[in-house]
């Protein structure tokens, strides 16, 4: 384990442990949808958030007719590069229609690195009182949310909700420097040349090494299942959904190998091409990198994405009936519909976690 590996679990361990008496809720009646890193700024063009406001807007009405609980994983406002009152008069709309989870008490917001204003209850209470005082306790905001997951009234595991920055070096331990920087230089450089700032969601390396050491942790407590964001990168049971499309297409091409049929075998070629496709889809969206671990490590590591992919896709984790489910909006004819990427009874999923 690396220095910073261990700062990482330190962390977490910490957070866990301070956070107050997990709600229990029966595994049938879990009905969620965690969104994250939706960065939302001021319209400008350092805004990641802008060209994925639709796709977002379409999903939360989606969410709210369905009866799901809003889930929100941090990083929510680019308060890095804006002002907090800069944000929330240009998303006014988005936070009214996010307000609608609150009122009917299905809202859960935790803070993460960008938005770490909303550690603080004062600025809560005076900035975004108005779109969560419908929240018991609306005046804060939580590091971290844990639920302990019943079925029949026995408990089968736990999942635990955070950002993901804990015990990073430039998000965590010197926030304040990286705050410092990427407001009054790398925002200032990005409106000029749309440069962008090198953050574990585009840096092969800080990607690699947080996602690591958040998976490792999660692998080494007994019943527990790590929902996080801050990589900007999917990760389905502890596998990325560019790894299993690799697997996907490794087994079709197998397949492929056996048959004898011709027509068979133009079925099979065409679904290995449309399985490359997005392949290849998929890895542009996370500049080229696979994240990949051992195969005998447990499936309890989930990452949501983001909201603020450069083609306007949002993606995030949800749960209902039982199962959790990796899902993209829009779908792949870009209608405002959920497109889900890989789902997972989520019984089997604490069952390989123990």
């Amino acid at each position: 384990m690396t220095k910073s590996q261990k700062t990482v679990y330190q962390k977490l361990d910490q957070l866990r442990k301070n956070l107050p008496l997990n709600p229990t809720v029966e595994i049938q009646d879990l009905k969620i949808i965690a969104f994250s890193d939706h960065h939302r700024g001021q319209n400008d063009h350092a805004d990641d958030f802008r060209i994925c406001k639709a796709a977002y807007h379409a999903a939360l009405g989606y969410y709210l007719t369905a009866g799901y609980s809003l889930y929100l994983l941090g990083d929510v406002e680019e308060l890095w590069e804006c002002r907090p009152k800069n944000v929330i008069n240009t998303y006014r709309d988005t936070l009214d229609l996010e307000k609608q989870f609150a009122v009917q008490e299905r809202y859960q917001r935790i803070w993460g690195n960008h938005d770490d204003h909303w550690r603080y209850p004062g600025e809560v209470n005076r900035l975004l009182g108005d779109f969560i005082s419908a929240q018991e306790n609306s005046s804060s905001v939580p590091e971290a949310h844990a639920i302990t997951v019943t079925d029949n009234s026995e408990p089968i595991g736990e999942i635990l909700f955070v950002h993901g920055h804990q015990g990073t070096l430039e998000s965590d331990r010197f926030s304040w420097l990286s705050r410092y920087l990427v407001r009054y230089i790398w925002r200032p450089l990005q409106r000029l040349t749309k440069i962008k700032p090198p953050t574990p969601a585009r840096d092969f390396n800080l990607r690699l090494e947080q996602e690591i050491a958040l998976h490792g942790w999660a692998n080494q407590r007994k019943g527990l299942v790590l929902i996080s964001g801050h990589t900007h990168h999917t990760v389905f049971m502890s596998v990325s959904h560019e790894q299993a499309l690799e697997r996907e297409i490794e087994s079709l091409k197998t397949k492929l190998e056996k048959l004898k049929n011709p027509a068979e075998k133009t079925k099979v070629l065409e679904a290995v091409s449309e399985k490359s496709a997005q392949l290849n889809w998929v890895l542009a969206k996370s500049n080229g990198i696979a994240f990949h671990i051992s195969e005998d490590k447990k499936p309890c590591y989930f990452n949501t994405g983001c909201c603020s992919f450069a083609d306007g896709d949002i993606t995030g984790i949800e749960i209902e009936n039982g199962f959790i489910r990796l899902v993209r909006w829009p779908d792949d004819d870009g209608k405002p519909r959920k497109k889900i990427l890989r789902e997972n009874p989520l019984r089997e999923v604490f069952a390989q976690c123990q």
